[in-house]
């Protein structure tokens, strides 16, 4: 029988703990990429628009960065409720 993701995945990332999960995949990749993105949106609106976003520009990561955080930690606290509630964490005590 195939396994879902998060029977494979979630345990070699579950080890890695909470705070390397949210700061990586929340802060740095999740944030980054919205930072980055929002970036790309203002200058191309500063560009086609001709709008003076100058000073738009460092709320960007104010925002963007704190909100991927968010994300990993919401992330985090649902992939430990399901890996609970499917009963995956019994499997793992076994072995």
């Amino acid at each position: 029988m195939m396994q879902s993701w998060l029977q494979r995945r979630w345990p070699d990332i579950r080890a890695k703990g909470q705070l390397n999960f949210v700061l990586v995949r929340g802060l740095v990749v999740w944030g980054g990429l919205m930072t980055l993105a929002m970036y790309a949106m203002l200058l191309v609106a500063e560009r086609r628009q001709g709008l003076e976003l100058r000073y738009a520009w460092p709320l960007v990561p104010v925002f963007c960065l704190p909100a991927g955080a968010f994300w990993g930690l919401i992330s985090w606290h649902w992939n430990e409720y399901l890996y609970r509630k499917l009963g995956f964490d019994k499997d793992n005590r076994k072995q």
